[in-house]
């Protein structure tokens, strides 16, 4: 049975990734500090709001041992969405400069674009492109995923890049190192396009 582990460090919103997961027959368990994760199979980081208050809203937490430990120790997999993949980064310039996990290299920085016709912050819908096979999305082939953000994730080591796509500049959608995936889209939010994704993370 899949039993997944959903974070809450007070900046994420878990209501509607427990509906997606539920949704494809997994069982979903909120984790808050101290609770036993040995029943879970998968684990999800969300985050909502600025960098640097995510950051130190999932450090007062105290969970980041136990998070490290599964990613890095026990090596089972794990997802970061939005704000939840950003933290992964070496840094964020959002609000001044501020010191990621740096789990997986590379930085986040403002949206920009020089064409006014396009938006930012990046709100609704767009297509990623794949770089690489992911179970149900194959390289080179693509969908439409809902985004809400104002700062994007540039330069992880290329072969982490599982995803990109184009709002006014190119950057990454989706990163993968092994058991570790993040994306910048919800796919809880991103009707079939977002349960595929999600389906295929629970196949690792």
């Amino acid at each position: 049975m899949l039993n997944v582990g959903l974070i809450d460090y007070r900046a994420g919103n878990i209501r509607s990734i427990v509906t997606a997961f539920e949704h494809l027959g997994a069982k979903t368990q909120v984790i808050q500090s101290g609770v036993d994760t040995t029943k879970l199979t998968h684990l999800v980081l969300p985050g909502v709001g600025a960098f640097n208050f995510c950051l130190e809203q999932l450090k007062i937490s105290g969970m980041l041992p136990m998070i490290e430990e599964w990613t890095f120790v026990m090596q089972k997999p794990i997802l970061g969405i939005c704000v939840g993949m950003q933290l992964l980064a070496n840094s964020s310039d959002e609000m001044g400069f501020h010191s990621g996990l740096g789990w997986m290299g590379g930085k986040v920085q403002k949206l920009y674009s020089s064409d006014l016709s396009i938006r930012i912050p990046h709100v609704g819908w767009n297509t990623v492109f794949f770089e690489q096979d992911f179970d149900g999305y194959k390289k080179n082939t693509h969908g439409d995923f809902y985004f809400d953000h104002s700062h994007a994730y540039h330069s992880p080591t290329k072969d982490q890049v599982l995803a990109t796509v184009n709002h006014g500049q190119t950057f990454c959608a989706a990163i993968r190192r092994e058991n570790l995936v993040a994306v910048q889209f919800h796919p809880e939010k991103s009707q079939a396009s977002g349960i595929k994704f999600l389906q295929s993370f629970l196949s690792l």
